[in-house]
Parts: structure tokens; sequence; C-alpha cells
């Protein structure tokens, strides 16, 4: 019997620190205590968990914003996530919605690899992605789940791609406007040599 501490038991499983330490306190995965208080699980228990999530269903709330300034919007998501699906497994990132390296998302995404039959729930469309839902939709579907978006207005094709639009002309807008800051403190700087 091997024993690995909760960091590995992370990247082994893709799972939560929380829902290991849940898995552990409930019985579903064996671990001992060192004598400090640290968990060590044992990894033959890990990998029979690994196995059974494979073809096990699950309800995820993916919950996201933009930039750690808006963490009182991600809270008011979690909690309204938390609210309608209390069971759920509640995944959240703070990140662009063109970033396709958020550590959630990637969570999200090698699950659907090992064939979990995820049903996923957002609040907005665009909390997944900004582009590629469709792509989403079909990874999802292909192990049988489903994604369920919970504000979504009937649309036609010309105001989702005006949407679309909108959406990438004030991105770009905000990244322009975010390097002015740098281009005035390059200015005010005496240390750099003036042209």
């Amino acid at each position: 019997m091997a024993l690995v501490p909760i960091r590995k038991a992370v990247e082994l499983t893709g799972l939560s620190r929380n829902t290991l330490r849940k898995y552990a306190d409930n019985g579903t995965l064996k671990c001992e205590r060192t004598p400090s208080g640290y968990r060590l699980f044992d990894t033959n228990s890990l990998l029979s968990l690994g196995k059974n999530k494979g073809s096990g269903q699950a309800t995820i709330c993916y919950c996201r914003v933009s930039s750690g300034k808006q963490f009182d919007d991600l809270a008011r998501q979690i909690a309204y996530m938390h609210s309608l699906f209390p069971e759920a497994e509640i995944v959240k990132d703070i990140g662009s919605g063109l970033n396709y390296k958020r550590k959630g998302l990637r969570a999200i995404l090698e699950r659907l690899m090992r064939g979990d039959q995820l049903t996923i729930v957002v609040a907005y469309r665009d909390r997944l992605t900004r582009f590629g839902f469709e792509l989403f939709e079909h990874l999802v579907s292909l192990n049988g789940g489903k994604i369920l978006v919970l504000d979504n207005p009937e649309s036609s094709p010309e105001s989702e791609l005006t949407a679309d639009l909108l959406s990438i002309i004030h991105l770009f807008s905000c990244r322009v406007h975010g390097l002015r800051k740098y281009g005035q403190k390059i200015k005010e700087d005496s240390s750099v040599p003036k042209p």
C-alpha cells in the first residue's frame, strides 16, 4: 500500500483538495494521518476511484469572473449555484473567457476525456467560454452529458453574431485601455531616457 500526500492525490484524480478530504472523511477513500495531522492517501483507493469516475455521473456548477477585482460577483455566482444545486460540485475560475488554460476548465476537460458523464451548469453562456461554446457542448454530449445555461435568452444567428462582435470589441478596448497606464508610467519615469 503506497501512500501519497494530498498534492499528489489531486494530480492523480483531478479532484479538488476539499473533495478528497470529504471522500476521506466519509470513507470513500482510504487515508492515514501523520502524527502532525497531514493526510496520506492510499494509491490503490485513488486509482479505483478514478476507474469508477469514468462511468459516473456528476453535476458541476461552473463559475467564472474575468479578474480578481470581481471577487464579489464570483461569490454571488457560487451562492446562486449552491442555492439551486446544493449537491453539485462547484468549480470556480478567475480568468478571461478567451484563456483556455484556466485550472477549473482544464479539470472539467480532463474529466470529459476520462469519460465522465457531466451535467455542467453555468449562469451565462459566456461564463464557460467566450467562443467555441458549441465545441464544449459536443464534447459533453459525447459522454451523454449536457450543458445547462440558466440565463439563455432565445436569439437569432444575427443577434448572436452581433453579440460576439461586441464582446470582441469590448475585450480589446479594455486591453488597450489597460496598456495606457504603462505608457503614462513610462512617461513619468525619470530613469527612462526621453526621445
